[in-house]
């Protein structure tokens, strides 16, 4: 059986798939509305660990594709000046999927999850390369790869097209921590 891709175009789209998972809005006039609505999740919880489903690393794999190379006017928002792809931008990408990743992961069957997920500890990233191409194709691919009660640890990579060969650019693990719907306590 092959794991389940996710394909994303930008990084935009990873962002929207958030906000939509957990019920967040992009002004605050909606804020107020949302986090009310976040309260009415805490009986979703789950009240004993053995009452959640067993998962495996597959079932949480995502692709991610960031198209440099075949979509020209995407380059602005991750060149700086001198043409190089802004790494800090990177990491806001790579933050932003080990989110997805995770919510991905405990998945709930009402669209909306009950938890709040947050980065707790960039643990490690490798880079390969040192320079990314401002002009090839990006694919980030992740999965959580351990689970404790309240914490996940999540591996990504992140891979660049040259030619029709994608080649390893850096791996990163990010340690993401659940919590409460209202996002008061560890979950």
């Amino acid at each position: 059986m092959t794991p389940l891709t996710m394909q994303y175009a930008v990084s935009n789209h990873v962002r929207d798939t958030l906000r939509a998972i957990v019920g967040a809005s992009t002004n605050w006039s909606d804020h107020v509305q949302a986090m009310e609505e976040r309260k009415s999740l805490q009986s979703l919880l789950a009240k004993k660990q053995e009452d959640l489903p067993a998962r495996k690393m597959k079932d949480s794999y995502i692709e991610v594709s960031l198209p440099l190379g075949s979509q020209p006017q995407l380059r602005e928002k991750y060149l700086n000046v001198y043409n190089i792809v802004r790494f800090g931008r990177i990491l806001e990408d790579l933050d932003s999927l080990g989110v997805l990743i995770c919510y991905t992961h405990t998945k709930a069957e009402s669209g909306k999850t009950p938890l709040s997920i947050v980065t707790a500890l960039v643990d490690k990233i490798d880079l390969q390369k040192h320079l990314i191409s401002p002009d090839c194709d990006i694919k980030f691919t992740g999965h959580v790869s351990w689970v404790g009660k309240t914490s996940m640890e999540v591996k990504m990579h992140m891979l660049q097209l040259h030619g029709d060969v994608y080649s390893p650019v850096l791996d990163a693990t990010f340690v993401m921590v659940a919590r409460d719907p209202e996002n008061k306590r560890r979950q």
